[in-house]
Formats: C-alpha cells, structure tokens, sequence
C-alpha cells in the first residue's frame, strides 16, 4: 500500500478524484501520493513520488465531453449548468495547468545541488524524470478518439481516458502496468539511480516546506554510490509520513495534544505554524511557551531558514517576555505572585486591543509549565477567541512547577478532542528515544506513578499522563557512572565526551544537564584545558535567550531549560544533589524532581550517561532496575 495523505480522501472530492485516489492508494509501498497538496496557494489534484520512479503530478477533470464547447492546448470553454443556470466558462487545460504548479516545484527542486546532475551535458538538471499526466474521468476513450481531442490536445499518451481508469478501479490491471503507464506521461523518460532516502526527504522538504526540521550537510549516503557531492551540499530533514499527516490533519479552532517525551509535539507545532504562514503570510501568528531557551530554539529554527523568509513573520517567544512587551512591566520588579500579577496587567492590557492588534493564531509548547491564568491571556490575544487557532501542547509526566488546578473551561478553552488526542495521532509512541532510554526513564517514575492520574475524561485532569507504549529504536545500554566522591566523578565526565566524540559525535550534539551549578565552573575550566569547546546555555537570562543551535561547543544545561530540546547523547550529572527530595513520601518536592531527572534523561536521542557518588540515594534503584550498565569510576 502507497503512502498517502490525507489518509482518507474528503466528500467534496469528484467522483473522479476518488476513483484515483482508490487505485494510487493500491501501489507499491515505496510510493508517496498526496491529494491537494498546497503548493503557493494553489493544489494539484495528486503528486505522486517514488525513488525509482520520479515525481510526476496529476490533474483530474469531470467534465462531460457535451458541455466542451471549445478546446485547444491550453484552455477550454465549458458549460455549466449551475441553479438552473447555464454559464460558459474558460478553464485551463488539466495539461497547462499541471505543468504550472510542475515550474513552482522545479524551481524549488533545482536549488538542491544532490538532486541535480554533477557534470556532463545535463549538468544541473535533475537527476530524476518529473511530469505532468491528466485523468477525464468522464470522457471516453471513444469520445476523445472521434473528436481527435486524444491527439494534439489531451494526447493519450499523456491522459486516462474514462474506460481506462475504469478498468484499473476494476483491478483489471495489474500495478506493474499501472506505474509503466504513468512513466509514459513523462516528457524526457531516462534512467537513474534508484533515489537515496536523504534524496527523497529533500525532495518532499523542497515542496512541502512546512515539514522540514532542519538543513544538514550532506554526506555519501546522501547520494547513489559512485556519485559525487560537494562538501557545500545539503539534504533537508522532515517529518516521517506519520507525524506530516497528523500535522495535515489539524483542524482549526481549539485544539490540544498530549503525548509522552519525544512523541513529536514540538515538530507538530512548528510545523502547524509553517503551515498556517505558507497558507496566509499575512496571518498574524504567535509561538509562545514558558522556557526561554526552548524559545529562543524555535526562534532560530524557525527565523534561520534562509529558504522560507515568510517564516519571519511568525512571533515566537516566552510567555514572560511577550506579557512584559505588552504592558511595559520589568522583570526585575517581580514579586511572589508575580505570575498572577503580570496575567492580571496582561489581561487588562489586551481588553483594551483592537482586532488588529491580536493574532489569527497562537501555539503553546510545553503547555504543562503555564499558570492557569496565562491560558486566559492566550485565548484574549485571539482575533477570534472562541473559534480562532490555539494549539496546546502539553505532557504531564514533564511537569517540572507546581501549579494550581483548573478546568479548561474555567480558562477559556474549548475541550475539542480532549479523550482521542494522544493514541489516535500516536503521541503515546516516542520517537526520540531508543528503547533502552525510555525503560531508564520510565523506571525514575515507577515509584510515583500511583501519586499522580494517568489520562482521564474528566476536565479536571488538566495535563493527563500519557503512558509510553513504545520506542520505535533500539540502541545502546544507558550508562551509570558511580564514583567514591565528587572530584572522582568530575574527572570520569572529561573522558566520557572525548570517547562520544571520537565516536563521530559533534561536540554541538553532546549536552550536560544538571540541577545545580555548585562545581559547574570547574567542569568547564577541566573541559577547556583538554580542548573541549563549551556552550553554557544556562549561565544566566541572557544566554538562555539567545540559545542558537549553530553556537559551537557541548551544551551545558539545567534539566529546566532543557525542557523541549533534544541532544544526540546526554550527561545528566550529580544525580546527589537530587537527594534532599527523593525518599520524602512521594511528597509533591519528589514528584517534581523525578520529573526533573524523567526530562533530563529523555533529552537523550542515542546515548545515555548518569553520573552519581555512590552514596546517593537513588542510586539502589538504579541499579535494581537493571535498565543501566554499572561503572565504577573509583
């Protein structure tokens, strides 16, 4: 079965349109098919991508061969009866029309030098056939025969006529034939290395823009074998066809997800604000969340993309900051109850809008950090605060603050989707994490879990609990490192990033997480004096707001503000200092610090390395759950 999305095709499609669908949903599995993509404002019936095939897009028209009225290469004249009305009307060929939205994608495709050709005559074309093709679905094959439209119109070689496409939804025809047919609609047909994966994802990043996470260099499994790359070239990262229909299938007005660390939430929501910018630029949209340097991240990964300017436009920063930007308050005069202040001067602020002055939509990450009254703020700074776009993001499990009760109701927002939101888009399974991290992270929960709710229907729970059911990779064993006292454990970290990054790790892709910062200068200080670049993202305000993922040097964090991000290989150290709340009853104080150590250990995509004195109290557990391989560092 093809890849396709929607993964249902909509009841305003034609009859034709579902036909079609029917039968590209049938093809091989390599296959990609989408339905109205949006491509600049505009959709194609179908696009159609395979790595031995090409990308060839479709048009598909009802018209009945009495209502044509005129026709050339590249318009028609047809008639339409419509409210008991009859209309003529110019309409492009499926033809023209198709090798419109063909040019938008070449331009875009070209600008990719690993999917062009290195050298010979055809330098710098693409290395891969691209067509246009077009269904009538209800014009036959005798019709257009008679009329000659099949000739230099709509030639056969390049058109399904009706008795065609009727045997193919038949199953008449094999798959094989089906694909030959659609190879014949290519204009130039040659052959070419079968597409790399990375090829692939450039190609589908180049024309859904609004799925790509990040620009990387390329490298020789980028390209076929034996074929050359420059060391300038780059591949585009994306979102799995999973994740990009999901993104796809958001509807608007209030909507929340909830899913377990490393579900996605993030990429979901950045690429729900792509979208929203790719299908209005002039649509005012507000990214927000707590932490500042998960602000200050989608900042860089949305405002750096130097392909896609128009996703300057999109205001992305922390909720503190953005309610200070509207009522003029300095941080620096926060009080106890500055949170509930600042909502208050906030809301009375915003009372006091014009239309203009609001947003079409805003997008909360990490929405289990927010006060309630923060939710409020939101639903005012809408254009539309009844039906306008607010995504909510949220995962209990990851609630590092204590924060008061409350009902969605209470703060504005419509409960839309609230009991299927998680296992429906699969944000119960963890994509970032190998199987072996998310067994040492469940594990630091275990002892809590019968302290806090898992998901529920009542609207009390604000932020359920969503269990992981799985992790789609498999990898190393985490590691624990046990030292006799605090200076051992300090010298056994140098060696442990030297042999990561010996591995094939960029130092950029290593993190050391902590609680607190009590010896942290010296980590640092020994780091540096064996060639370590830094990158202490949490120093203090200002360096966590300007955190920019191409800032060289292994990032050094707080579990806090590492909320969010994601690292190739983590050191969570000190794990000791955690001991003034493990132990206390399950207390709210040891609630919170699993959940602390919960999200500093999913931060890690690959490696896992935790580092403790012997003597510290979670340390037995660790090593009872048999999730970790045991070092003795002395």
């Amino acid at each position: 079965m093809a890849q396709i999305i929607p993964d249902r095709i909509p009841a305003k499609a034609s009859a034709g349109e579902k036909r079609l669908y029917n039968i590209l949903s049938r093809l091989p599995d390599d296959f990609s098919v989408w339905y109205e993509p949006d491509i600049d404002g505009r959709y194609p019936d179908f696009i159609i991508l395979s790595p031995d095939f090409g990308v060839l897009i479709i048009e598909v028209k009802g018209w009945n061969f009495n209502s044509i009225l005129k026709a050339n290469s590249d318009y028609f004249e047809i008639k339409w009866r419509q409210n008991n009305r009859e209309t003529n009307q110019k309409q492009k060929s499926p033809l023209s029309q198709g090798r419109d939205y063909l040019f938008k994608i070449l331009d875009r495709l070209k600008k990719h030098p690993v999917l062009t050709r290195q050298s010979g005559n055809y330098q710098g074309k693409l290395c891969f056939p691209v067509g246009v093709g077009a269904v009538m679905s209800n014009i036959s094959n005798r019709q257009a025969s008679e009329s000659k439209l099949d000739q230099q119109i709509l030639p056969i070689k390049k058109v399904i006529y009706k008795d065609e496409l009727l045997n193919w939804e038949e199953g008449k025809v094999p798959n094989e034939r089906i694909i030959q047919r659609f190879q014949e609609m290519f204009e130039i047909q040659f052959n070419f290395p079968k597409l790399t994966p990375d090829q692939i994802t450039t190609i589908k990043g180049s024309i859904y823009p609004e799925i790509v996470i990040r620009e990387e260099k390329a490298t020789p499994d980028s390209v076929p074998d034996n074929i050359q790359f420059l060391p300038s070239d780059t591949i585009l990262k994306i979102l799995d066809f999973r994740q990009e229909g999901l993104a796809k299938s958001i509807g608007d007005g209030h909507r929340r997800f909830f899913g377990v660390a490393g579900s996605g939430k993030t990429l979901l929501l950045i690429s729900r604000a792509k979208y929203l910018v790719n299908r209005n630029q002039n649509y005012k949209i507000l990214v927000v969340c707590y932490n500042v340097s998960l602000a200050a991240y989608l900042r860089s990964v949305l405002h750096e993309d130097s392909q896609n300017p128009q996703y300057q436009n999109i205001e992305v920063t922390n909720f503190h900051n953005w309610a200070n930007s509207i009522i003029g308050y300095s941080e620096s005069k926060q009080g106890e109850n500055y949170d509930e202040f600042i909502a208050e001067a906030t809301l009375k602020q915003l009372s006091n809008y014009s239309s203009e002055q609001k947003y079409d939509a805003i997008l909360i990450d990490e929405a289990h950090t927010f006060v309630p009254s923060w939710f409020k703020c939101c639903v005012s700074a809408l254009k539309d605060s009844e039906n306008g776009d607010l995504m909510i993001v949220a995962d209990g499990n990851q609630g590092l603050y204590q924060r008061s009760a409350f009902t969605w109701k209470d703060v504005g927002i419509k409960a839309v989707g609230y009991r299927t939101i998680s296992k429906k888009f699969d944000l119960d399974k963890n994509y970032r994490n190998t199987q072996q991290i998310l067994l040492a992270a469940s594990g630091i929960l275990k002892p809590i879990n019968d302290r806090v709710s898992s998901s529920s229907s009542d609207d009390k729970i604000n932020f359920p609990l969503i269990q992981p059911t799985s992790a789609v990779r498999q990898g190393e064993t985490p590691q624990l490192h046990l030292a006799i006292n605090s200076e051992e454990q300090d010298k056994s970290i140098i060696p442990t990033i030297q042999k990561l990054h010996k591995s094939g790790l960029d130092f950029n892709e290593i993190a050391i997480i902590y609680r607190y910062n009590t010896r942290l200068k010296s980590i640092i200080s020994m780091m540096n004096q064996s060639d370590i670049p830094t990158y202490w993202v949490s120093k203090d305000r200002k360096s966590k707001a300007k955190y920019n993922l191409n800032l060289k040097g292994v990032r050094i964090i707080t579990c806090e503000s590492s909320l969010g991000l994601e690292f190739k290989a983590v050191l969570l150290i000190w794990l000791e200092q955690f001991d003034d709340s493990i132990g206390k009853n399950k207390t709210d104080a040891e609630i919170l610090a699993r959940r602390k150590i919960y999200v500093g250990i999913t931060r890690a995509q690959e490696y896992l390395h935790l580092f403790s004195n012997k003597n510290s109290k979670i340390v037995p557990e660790l090593i009872n759950d048999n999730h970790f391989n045991i070092i003795n560092e002395g």
